[in-house]
């Protein structure tokens, strides 16, 4: 993974407006190489940074970058590369660096130091947790997939090092010793998302054959078996859950109305009635996230399938009532992720440079800024 010139994907904000559904403004992304993608991008909890992965497949190599945003949304200084600050991982791996993904910031910038988990190669030779400037995790199988609570007490991830993959948590609180939270051995279980409301988180069960994907529900990771219960079990694959900023509903794309299992919707399901609503046909699954919520959740950003359009951002409301464009100006996009104060949202996201580019081989970083209130439906 050692490279010898550094790769840096930095957003710069321009403040042009390009729509008349918003004022929107489209950043300019600049890079000192272009022979990698930039993908994942994760807003810190307060806005000032942005998170992002770069994977470079001649090399087969990712690694995890921050940069400093300012309110406006520019960079401010050049970005830094996420490490474990280890050489006995590089040694395992002839001297190359380990990679650095599955990156998650932690609930508040004061939680931890540095303020983020991530997944690593590590001294085993397989993936395990590295936070709080050590490893926390040191297991015979892989470890990933990490998930801070949001307040600070747990670190959620899926692990290997029973049957073929569970749901295990560290209370950083206790003794910080892993504890088993799934329980099907003959089902694997991944992608922990904790709510917003504190102990209660959703995942993701996989089981073989053709009962597919579903979404499980923990209301209290301190007593996971007596808590458990399913939020979907549908036919097809239920993916990507993603809590709404209240924790009342869980995103996530399904298959199961679709006559190809490669076509998914997007729907939402009330934690408390498991009523599910579908809000949006044929969508793009997101390759590291779920859908984007507005921090007021009321509103879900997601990418439509739509070649013929370049796979626009668009936007609906959580309960159905109305549903429009967010032009951004670009093409091809994927990976939401949204940090908004006030009425005030900026955007980031991966694509494909922006419309009209005909460099469609790299994925780049954007972001856009906009007002919530401006958003204009589609027409009846």
């Amino acid at each position: 993974m050692n490279t010898p010139s550094r790769f840096f994907c930095i957003v710069v904000g321009l403040a042009l407006p390009i729509s008349a559904h918003a004022e929107v403004s489209t950043p300019r992304q600049l890079a000192d190489r272009p022979s990698a993608h930039c993908q994942a991008p994760r807003w810190s909890p307060d806005g000032t940074q942005l998170a992002y992965e770069v994977y470079d497949p001649s090399k087969d190599s990712r690694e995890t970058w921050v940069v400093k945003m300012t309110a406006d949304g520019r960079r401010d200084g050049d970005p830094k590369e996420v490490t474990a600050g280890r050489t006995a991982a590089a040694d395992l791996l002839s001297n190359r660096k380990p990679p650095v993904v599955e990156f998650e910031w932690a609930p508040t910038m004061k939680t931890a130091s540095p303020p983020y988990v991530f997944s690593s190669r590590g001294l085993n030779k397989n993936f395990d947790l590295f936070a709080d400037g050590d490893w926390i995790t040191k297991n015979p199988g892989n470890d990933g997939q990490p998930a801070w609570s949001p307040d600070g007490r747990f670190i959620a991830y899926a692990s290997q090092q029973q049957d073929s993959g569970d749901i295990y948590a560290i209370d950083l609180q206790g003794e910080g010793k892993p504890s088993r939270l799934s329980f099907w051995p003959t089902a694997t279980e991944v992608s922990p998302r904790w709510s917003p409301k504190g102990k209660s988180l959703a995942f993701i069960r996989s089981q073989s054959g053709n009962k597919g994907q579903d979404i499980g529900f923990i209301a209290d990771a301190l007593r996971p078996q007596e808590t458990l219960r399913m939020l979907t079990e549908w036919p097809g694959d239920e993916i990507r859950p993603s809590f709404s900023p209240n924790g009342n509903l869980v995103a996530f794309y399904a298959n199961k109305e679709s006559k190809s299992e490669k076509v998914f919707d997007l729907w939402v399901v009330d934690v408390a009635s498991l009523a599910a609503k579908k809000l949006a046909q044929n969508v793009v699954v997101d390759d590291h996230r779920g859908v984007a919520w507005s921090p007021d959740a009321s509103t879900l950003f997601f990418v439509q399938q739509d070649f013929k359009a370049d796979n626009p951002v668009r936007w609906v409301k959580a309960d159905g009532t109305a549903h429009g464009a967010l032009e951004t100006g670009t093409q091809l996009n994927s990976d939401l992720t949204i940090f908004g104060r006030g009425d005030r949202m900026a955007l980031a996201f991966k694509a494909l440079g922006q419309k009209g580019s005909t460099e469609k081989t790299w994925d780049r970083l954007f972001v856009v800024s906009f007002m919530l209130s401006d958003l204009t439906p589609d027409a009846p």
